[in-house]
C-alpha cells in the first residue's frame, strides 16, 4: 500500500523521537484515519508493532459511557437527567439531600461531586479508613493481588480497602457489586457547588455507571461492552479480562475469551518515574511487580481498565464518525451518538472531552478527545471536508501526585504526534520534553493531574 508523504514524515519522526528518548519512550503504537487518505498505522521501539494490546487506562471511560446510553434505551428509560438515586440498584441515594440531586449526566460528565484521588488522612472516617490512624492496609489481604497504597478515589489504581462481604478488603479482591456498593455508602459528595455546577475529575463516576449497567442488564459489564460495542465494531483484540482468577465461578462470569496469543501481544508496563520506584499512590503488583495481565482481579475495573489496539480503538472512532453505523451495520442510535459527540456544556459530551477551539496541536473546535494515564490517547477531530482520527498508545508508568513527570510523557503525543497529524504538511515541530503547547493539558481531563483516573 503506498502510504502519502506526510505519513510516512509521522513514521520516520515518532522513530527518532523514540530513538533518541528510549527513557522516555519505550515504545508505541499509534494510527490516523482521514477519509482521504483512509486508515494509517505506525510503531516505534523494540517488541513494539502495530498489532500491540495496551491497557487504555481512561480512555476506558467513553466505551462505559456507550454501554449505559444503550442500557438505558434498550429499556426506554434514556434520559440523562435522570436523578440517579431512581434507577435500579441506586437507591441508597435517595436517603441523602445531596445524592438525590445528583443526576445521570452529573457521573458522565464528572460533575456529580464526587472526590477524586486523596490521601487516606484527607478521606473521611469509615470501617475501612481512620484518617488520624495508620493506613488502612498494610498487606495484600486475602488474595495475593498486591497491597495496598496510602491513597484512596481510584480503587483499582490505589487497591484501597473496601467494604464488601462484611470486611474491609483491597479492591482488587472484590467484585464491581461491592466496589460500587463501598463507593456508594463512603465516599463524600461534594455539597458546594451542587452537583452539575462544577467539572470535576473523579474516576468512580464510571465505576457507578457499570454498576447502573449490570443492574440494567443483568450482565457483567465487560460482557455487555463485548456484546454491543466490541463484537460488531470488529474490535477483537480488546477485552477487560486478560488473565483468569483461578476461581471456576468467577471465570465463567467473566471470561470473554482472550487467547494466549493475544496475552503474549499485550505491551509490558515500564516504570519512568523520578526515582525508579513505583509511585506512592500506585498500588503494585504482587512482589511490587506490575502485572500487566492483572491476574486474579475479581475486579473488572470499569474506569480505567480496558485492553484495546490501535485498529480497534480507530474502528470505534470510525462508527462515531460515520453517526453510528459502522459498514452498513448500526451500533450506536443517532440519539446516543449525537450526546457522546455534541457538547453538553463544562467543555464535555457524554462520553468525551470537548475542545471549543482550535487546540494549540492544530486540531479544530469540536474535537472530541480522551486521555489515558499510561500515556495513551485518541481523538477526533470532525472536519466537515476531512474529518481525522487519531490513536496512540503507549505503557508508560508515571509518577502523577507526588513529583509528577507526566509532562514530560506527554511530550511524543502532543509536541510531536498529534501535530504532524493534524498539519499532514508543515515541517515537523521540535518536542522540548515535559512542555505542553502553551502549558495547557488536554481538555477531557483538564491538567495533567486529572488522567490520575488511570
Amino acid at each position: 500500500m503506498n502510504q502519502p508523504q506526510w505519513w510516512r514524515r509521522v513514521t520516520e519522526e515518532m522513530s527518532t523521537y523514540q530513538a533518541a528518548h528510549p527513557d522516555n519512550l519505550p515504545g508505541t503504537a499509534f494510527g490516523a484515519e482521514t477519509k482521504e487518505d483512509g486508515r494509517l498505522l505506525g510503531s516505534a521501539g523494540q517488541a513494539w508493532d502495530v498489532n500491540t494490546i495496551c491497557e487504555i487506562g481512561s480512555m476506558t471511560k467513553p466505551f462505559v459511557a456507550a454501554a449505559v446510553l444503550l442500557a438505558l434505551e434498550e429499556r426506554g428509560m434514556l434520559d440523562i437527567e435522570t436523578p440517579v438515586f431512581t434507577l435500579p440498584g441506586m437507591d441508597f441515594y435517595a436517603l441523602d439531600p445531596l445524592r438525590r440531586g445528583i443526576l445521570l449526566r452529573h457521573l458522565l460528565q464528572h460533575t456529580s461531586g464526587l472526590p477524586h484521588t486523596r490521601h487516606y488522612t484527607d478521606w473521611p472516617r469509615t470501617s475501612c479508613n481512620d484518617p488520624a490512624g495508620p493506613p488502612p492496609a498494610a498487606g495484600a489481604g486475602p488474595l495475593d493481588l498486591g497491597p495496598t497504597s496510602e491513597w484512596l478515589g481510584a480503587p483499582a489504581l490505589t487497591n484501597e480497602y473496601v467494604h464488601a462481604n462484611g470486611r474491609c478488603q483491597p479492591a482488587r479482591c472484590v467484585d464491581l457489586d461491592g466496589v460500587s456498593l463501598h463507593i456508594m455508602r463512603t465516599y463524600p459528595v461534594r455539597a458546594t457547588p451542587p452537583p452539575g455546577s462544577e467539572y470535576s475529575y473523579a474516576t468512580v463516576n464510571h465505576i457507578l455507571l457499570a454498576r447502573i449497567v449490570e443492574q440494567l442488564t443483568g450482565q457483567p459489564v465487560n460482557q455487555y461492552i463485548r456484546q454491543r460495542l466490541f463484537t460488531p465494531l470488529e474490535m477483537s483484540d480488546s477485552f477487560f479480562i486478560a488473565g483468569r482468577t483461578g476461581d471456576p465461578e468467577v471465570d465463567e462470569r467473566l471470561d470473554e475469551g482472550v487467547t494466549d496469543e493475544q496475552r503474549a501481544r499485550v505491551a509490558d508496563f515500564v516504570l519512568i518515574t523520578k526515582d525508579g520506584r513505583f509511585p506512592p499512590e500506585i498500588a503494585s503488583g504482587p512482589g511490587g511487580v506490575r502485572d500487566r495481565l492483572r491476574s486474579g482481579w475479581r475486579f473488572v475495573n470499569p474506569d480505567a481498565g480496558m485492553f484495546s489496539s490501535v485498529n480497534d480503538l480507530l474502528n470505534f472512532l470510525r462508527m462515531l464518525r460515520d453517526g453510528g453505523l459502522f459498514g452498513s451495520r448500526r451500533v450506536l442510535s443517532p440519539r446516543i451518538v449525537s450526546l457522546l459527540v455534541k457538547d453538553q456544556g463544562h467543555g464535555h459530551t457524554m462520553g468525551f472531552g470537548y475542545r471549543k477551539r482550535i487546540t494549540p496541536y492544530g486540531q479544530r473546535g469540536g474535537t472530541l478527545e480522551h486521555l489515558g494515564m499510561k500515556m495513551t490517547y485518541f481523538w477526533y477531530d470532525p472536519d466537515p471536508d476531512n474529518p481525522v482520527l487519531g490513536v496512540f498508545l503507549s505503557q508508560r508508568m508515571p509518577n502523577f501526585i507526588a513529583n509528577t513527570n507526566m509532562g514530560e510523557g506527554l511530550a511524543p503525543i502532543f509536541r510531536v504526534f498529534v501535530p504532524l497529524v493534524t498539519s499532514r504538511a508543515a515541517d515537523p515541530p521540535q518536542p522540548r520534553a515535559g512542555e505542553l503547547a502553551d502549558g495547557e493539558a488536554p481538555d477531557s481531563e483538564r491538567t495533567a493531574g486529572a488522567a490520575r483516573g488511570h
